[in-house]
């Protein structure tokens, strides 16, 4: 058996406290899941402006967070607060690894890439600050990031995963590059086949897209090889995402039925794209499979 521990707390992305709770505790679970674990135990950690906020809006926030780290089997333990600025929730997470320790760096020649959460909360997150959001695409989002990832780890597990990372704040390319890393090999994206929450897309073509974003964009495009008209869905694949999906890579067999595990599971698995041997960059961005 191996212990894993992780941490993880932000400031507001929803206005609802409940649900920023929810997302908080899916959130910093996600690094668990991704490393193969199983969640144990958490303490939270809160900032709390006490002179703006009440703590009836805290109750709030640590009820959200309740409710997903039960319906994680992980139990909180204790914690610590400080009076700040600033509010701030989150949790530090230890779990337990009976089988294989998935790492991010073990693409293989010949795998397929698989994403199990669509792309895009970080410009739905930007939206709601600037109350542009509507009910719909909050709803969406907030269902998106309150997901936890065991079921995808389960899947993952089925699909003989050779590497696994959780796609959160430096965005799918900011991700995919850390999983390459210094290997020789070039990930293909299919653009086609990348899942984008269905308001995303309108609000960053009304010119909403977060700076966290935009840093990821410029930090990932030298390894990118994209055509000109390409642009936008690559910074939607740079997108600084909260409590994304995992990134999944695993060998390509035919006889391990994808949907079969998806439908068992209950989750999406899209094939996104597949691992080669180098040639032009690290990631090329192409149509289509």
């Amino acid at each position: 058996m191996k212990i894993v521990q992780t941490v993880d707390f932000f400031t507001p992305i929803l206005d609802n406290p409940f649900d920023w709770g929810k997302v908080a505790a899916a959130n910093a679970l996600s690094d668990i899941y991704a490393m193969g674990g199983t969640p144990i135990s958490a303490l939270q950690l809160v900032s709390w402006p006490r002179e703006d906020l009440s703590f009836e809006i805290l109750s709030e926030v640590l009820k959200g967070g309740l409710e997903i780290m039960q319906s994680a089997g992980c139990n909180i333990i204790g914690g610590h607060s400080i009076d700040d600025k600033e509010p701030k929730y989150g949790f530090a997470v230890m779990g337990i690894i009976n089988e294989v320790i998935y790492k991010k760096r073990n693409l293989q020649l010949g795998d397929k890439l698989y994403l199990t959460k669509p792309l895009g909360s970080g410009i739905i997150s930007s939206a709601i600050k600037k109350n542009l959001a509507s009910d719909k695409a909050v709803y969406e989002v907030t269902e998106v990031m309150s997901t936890l990832n065991d079921k995808a780890l389960e899947a993952a597990k089925q699909l003989n995963a050779n590497a696994i990372t959780d796609v959160t704040g430096f965005g799918l390319l900011g991700h995919l590059i850390e999983m390459i890393g210094d290997s020789n090999v070039t990930v293909n994206i299919y653009q086609d086949e990348v899942p984008v929450i269905k308001y995303a897309n309108e609000y960053f073509n009304n010119g909403i897209y977060p700076s966290g974003s935009i840093r990821n964009f410029d930090l990932a495009k030298e390894n990118i090889i994209y055509n000109s008209d390409q642009e936008s869905f690559v910074k939607i694949l740079s997108d600084a995402q909260t409590s994304g999906g995992l990134l999944i890579s695993a060998p390509s067999d035919n006889s391990i039925n994808v949907k079969d595990i998806s439908n068992r599971f209950g989750i999406n698995l899209w094939e996104i794209g597949d691992i080669v041997s180098r040639y032009k960059n690290k990631v090329n961005i192409i149509n289509n499979k």
